[in-house]
């Protein structure tokens, strides 16, 4: 089921064929042969249990020149009736049918199948009707801003949320002293009806409530950052208590009525008109694995595809084993300090000895492929879910669909004789039909489609003699192109001797708050004949950076969570300078994240001469100095940049590293570089306001680190 228009064509072969050829000829004006235009769903008026009949009022159009009969049946469960039926549609016309469903007494969610015959045959849709509990109170959805910005001018709207008493929610509950009955609901920005509907339900830690855990954790956030096609339901646990019992959810069958009324709420918001459980992945944080462990009873009666927790595998390894061997995805990792390391590696050892491949890394692939997946984080306890957008990386690979297509990562762009080629990863999707790769001549205004590929694609070739941004499009069975995402934009050119690394990966509570982005492709149009590539391609696939005699790399706003530059990622730099190459590092949070550690201060010293000394310059411009002096003043992540930039670090120099970039007229240091080696700028370069100025900067950074 799809959402959309259903139109259906006579079986005779002579429709047949004027329904494929458009149901004229060359000799005369076309003639539209009958038809109908039925919705798939109609949902009936929603109505609380115990209240009495709902009815719901319905139409069928005939676009097509000549009037039908109309036949009308109903199949399934007989509480739904007609009302009225018209007996003819004229062509061109519209009528309107109703359907009383009786109700019920207890709450219910009822379904039909109505049938309406003519000319064109026979034309079904689902009948859908609810009855709700009369103590269910009304959920207002309100919604939900991004913290930064997607290229607009204001921050986005990533979806909506609700909190509502729900008398099936964990509490109150026999024999448990908590009474909060609430539950956060959260509808994400494009969510799409399908089928059913997927739910991440999350069973929160100890000592917490849900107006706490949702902020801090940015559940909402990362869900939207996902891309993923599912409802977030965050049911109120234990108020402020060291207890993993989530009340009445350790039953699956209660559980399993708690999420039929997750979809009554929904359907009594005209959020959906569908009220169908998909398929469920279960989550937890810290003591929130007792009520997942609970829920993986095989006789429940919903599908749990996935389990992910965050540093709370505190028990249950028998029933987390046997859901894993079973065939269920599960991705757990744990912290130093959190208490959970040691179970952790028990439950690897144990699977990897019934021949279960465990992943100990999250790389894409793992996190995409393994059915296993026990890793290590270095956050906190409480950052378990933050740390790399844990929580929104491990859905976006998940087997769930996407909102706009599958959220793809273009992993490579490069050109060589002439022929173009692009790499990319992509998490699987049941309506995905294909790619289509794209080029733009004219710095992202026109985009023109020049190759197409199967859906398990992941690499294309297209002839190339010219510098252009290319970027990946999902071709989808349900969605029009507006609807469809495109994965990055990265700019490739002939004979390319400069590689752009985007390493911006922050889309959570960050500055940028859009699923995919063009801001590689800005630096990259100013630079020239670049290549572009991503972190991970460095880290990952073992990417080659010495073919290019320089390496700029952007890492935005990244900071301690999403990272700017990993133990591998410096390494890889290191290995690069070494055998001569020359490096620009940009991005607002570099010295703010690696200057307070020993490790991070001695890297930023040894590769340009820097040494971290404020987070904010509280400035938004900057101006070339000594061997930049003849840059102009400029600015940079303002209204007209594509996002804002509110923290832009600032440097000083040490060794033989020497300013290069100042804010303001005569501010403190923007940019500090090694001559002939390498910079670091604390500001995004991708920032720069003005082309022209994002233009010459680029240049003179280029021209200061290669001798």
């Amino acid at each position: 089921m799809r959402g959309a228009a259903v139109v259906v064509c006579a079986l005779s072969a002579a429709v047949a064929a004027a329904c494929e050829d458009g149901g004229g000829d060359d000799d005369g004006p076309d003639v539209v042969p009958p038809q109908l235009v039925l919705a798939p769903v109609l949902p009936v008026p929603y109505v609380a249990a115990g209240m009495g009949p709902s009815t719901g009022e319905f139409t069928v159009t005939n676009p097509s020149t000549d009037g039908t009969d109309l036949t009308w049946q109903l199949a399934g469960d007989p509480s739904f009736m007609f009302v009225s039926t018209p007996d003819r549609v004229l062509g061109g016309g519209t009528v309107t049918f109703r359907v009383i469903w009786t109700g019920a007494f207890e709450p219910e969610i009822a379904s039909a199948t109505l049938m309406v015959q003519s000319h064109a045959g026979i034309q079904t849709a689902e009948l859908w009707a609810v009855a709700g509990n009369a103590a269910l109170p009304p959920a207002t959805f309100a919604p939900v801003m991004a913290t930064g910005r997607a290229g607009g001018a204001t921050p986005p709207v990533i979806g909506a949320s609700a909190v509502v008493v729900m008398p099936t929610a964990p509490f109150p509950s026999s024999g448990q002293p908590w009474t909060d009955g609430r539950v956060h609901i959260f509808v994400p920005e494009g969510y799409h009806q399908r089928d059913a509907h997927d739910v991440v339900l999350i069973f929160h830690g100890h000592s917490t409530t849900i107006d706490a855990s949702v902020p801090a954790h940015r559940y909402r956030e990362q869900l939207y950052a996902s891309g993923t096609d599912a409802i977030l339901v965050v049911p109120q646990g234990p108020v402020n208590a060291a207890s993993g019992n989530f009340g009445k959810l350790m039953d699956p069958a209660a559980t399993a009525a708690f999420l039929d009324e997750v979809m009554t709420v929904l359907y009594r918001a005209e959020l959906i008109t569908r009220p169908v459980v998909g398929d469920v992945v279960l989550t937890s944080h810290s003591g929130g694995y007792q009520a997942v462990a609970a829920n993986l009873d095989p006789a429940a009666t919903f599908a749990v595809p996935q389990v992910n927790l965050y540093d709370s595998l505190y028990g249950f390894l028998p029933t987390y084993r046997d859901f894993v061997v079973g065939g269920g995805r599960l991705r757990s990792n744990y912290t130093s300090g959190g208490g959970t390391d040691a179970n952790n590696l028990s439950l690897a050892s144990t699977l990897s000895g019934m021949n279960v491949t465990v992943a100990s890394a999250p790389t894409v692939t793992a996190m995409r492929d393994s059915r296993a997946l026990i890793y290590f984080t270095a956050a906190s306890h409480n950052g378990s879910t933050r740390d790399d957008a844990a929580f929104a990386e491990q859905l976006r690979w998940s087997r769930l669909p996407g909102r706009h297509g599958p959220r793809a990562e273009l992993r490579t762009a490069t050109s060589t004789g002439g022929v173009a080629a692009l790499t990319w990863r992509a998490p699987p999707d049941p309506d995905l039909e294909g790619w289509s790769v794209e080029i733009s001549a004219n710095d992202g205004v026109d985009w023109v489609s020049v190759a197409h590929t199967t859906r398990d694609a992941v690499a294309a070739t297209f002839a190339s003699t010219s510098a252009m941004r290319v970027r990946l499009v999902p071709i989808m069975a349900w969605r029009p192109d507006p609807d469809v995402r495109p994965s990055d934009a990265y700019v490739i050119a002939p004979a390319a001797d400069i590689l752009v690394v985007d390493g911006f990966d922050r889309v959570v509570d960050g500055s940028w708050s859009g699923l995919s982005h063009e801001l590689a492709a800005r630096v990259g149009a100013a630079a020239g004949n670049v290549h572009t590539v991503t972190n991970e391609a460095i880290t990952e696939d073992s990417f080659a950076m010495t073919p290019y005699r320089v390496v700029i790399w952007l890492v935005g706003d990244d900071s301690t969570e999403d990272h700017t530059f990993t133990a591998a990622e410096r390494a890889a730099i290191d290995a690069y300078l070494a055998g001569g190459g020359h490096v620009i590092l940009s991005g607002s949070e570099i010295g703010y994240e690696l200057g307070p550690t020993t490790a991070g201060a001695q890297w930023l010293a040894s590769v340009a001469g820097a040494v971290h000394a404020t987070d904010d310059a509280d400035l938004s411009s900057a101006a070339g100095a000594g061997a930049l002096a003849a840059v102009p003043s400029f600015a940079f992540g303002g209204d007209a940049a594509p996002y804002t930039e509110e923290f832009p670090d600032t440097f000083t120099p040490t060794g033989s590293g020497a300013v290069i970039l100042r804010y303001g007229a005569a501010g403190p240091a923007a940019a500090v570089g090694i001559a002939g080696r390498a910079a670091i700028v604390g500001f995004p370069l991708e920032t720069i306001e003005e082309p022209a100025q994002l233009d010459a900067v680029v240049d003179a950074l280029v021209d200061f680190v290669t001798p």
